[in-house]
């Protein structure tokens, strides 16, 4: 029997009206989002230089990552070839340069392991009893405290008499290593305070440089536009003086504190370099210490110079601030 015979080859079914209709609004929630991705990352790469990119750069980023996961599940049912690899492409993205998870497999490293914490109290605002008890069962061979108020120092030398602590004005130093130094950077240009701290501490494996960081809070300036300017300006003077002073320091050296600084930061890209991080050297996970009851940035930071070995980095629990504390441990490394 010939082909004409056979009549002509059946036709699939038409795709029903309400399958086509969500096909195309499945493509335009994907295209939409990926315009909010690319946009998004648009005004965090040109850095704190407005109300607006400021405001872009401390927003969450959990609702990006939640849009993307969704458009991963939606983009097959378009029947994009090309919009599938482009939006596994964007959740990477979003889960990790944006959002800064880190997943660490630090090195092993020989040597006495030295704990050092690093605090941001808030002021004591929610209770100086509790968060002195943290800081004792903290343990910590260093801890860098922020945000004291002015007695904070006092009551700590009442808990841990067999400590060396110093305190200049809301920065305090806790250490049972020897305080071999300590130096007061002068302010900066137009009366603006520096806002970090050098101490020097012998550790059983030699001399380690101490910075104690707490630059300018942006929070005024995220809610006030006549403020954003100068709060830009004076917090990027102070992280250049701070990082400028370490790295022009004989190492090995530390510097740790509540930097206000998160990933992606401007101001991070032009003056935090030749250091190492420790949280994407030794950390796990994204390393997100504020606001302490719903955490979304990483902004209380650690970093270390040549002869610093990180071998781990993680976010301790929620207590009496409205921070989470950082905790580090490092061997010195001469060889490295």
């Amino acid at each position: 029997m010939t082909a004409e015979a056979q009549g002509p080859a059946p036709t699939a079914p038409a795709e029903p009206t309400w399958r086509r209709r969500a096909r195309k609004l499945a493509y335009a929630v994907v295209l939409l989002q990926l315009v909010a991705v690319a946009s998004f990352l648009v005004m965090v790469l040109l850095g704190e230089r407005s109300r607006l990119t400021l405001i872009a750069l401390y927003l969450p980023r959990h609702p990006l990552l939640a849009g993307a996961a969704l458009c991963a599940l939606l983009a097959p049912f378009t029947r994009r070839r090309l919009l599938v690899p482009l939006q596994l492409g964007v959740c990477l993205v979003v889960l990790f340069p944006v959002m800064g998870l880190q997943v660490s497999i630090p090195s092993r490293a020989d040597g006495e392991r030295i704990r050092l914490a690093s605090y941001n109290v808030f002021f004591g605002r929610l209770g100086r009893a509790e968060l002195a008890d943290e800081i004792v069962a903290m343990n910590a061979d260093i801890v860098l405290v922020q945000a004291a108020n002015g007695s904070f120092g006092e009551l700590l030398r009442a808990r841990l008499p067999e400590h060396t602590i110093h305190q200049e004005d809301e920065l305090v130093l806790v250490t049972r290593y020897p305080l071999r130094s300590v130096e007061v950077p002068p302010k900066l240009d137009e009366d603006t305070p520096v806002m970090f701290m050098k101490y020097v501490v012998e550790t059983p494996a030699g001399a380690l440089r101490l910075y104690n960081v707490h630059p300018h809070s942006p929070r005024h300036a995220l809610f006030s536009g006549e403020e954003t300017q100068a709060n830009i300006a004076n917090r990027e003077a102070q992280i250049q003086a701070a990082f400028t002073a370490a790295r022009s320091d004989v190492p090995p050296f530390i510097l740790a504190g509540d930097t206000n600084l998160p990933v992606l930061s401007s101001i991070a890209r032009r003056h935090v370099g030749g250091v190492t991080d420790a949280f994407a050297e030794a950390g796990l996970g994204f390393g997100y210490t504020f606001p302490a009851k719903r955490p979304w940035m990483r902004i209380d930071r650690a970093f270390g110079s040549d002869g610093v070995r990180f071998v781990d980095a993680r976010v301790g629990p929620r207590g009496a601030s409205d921070h989470l504390p950082l905790f580090v441990e490092f061997v010195l490394d001469p060889a490295r």
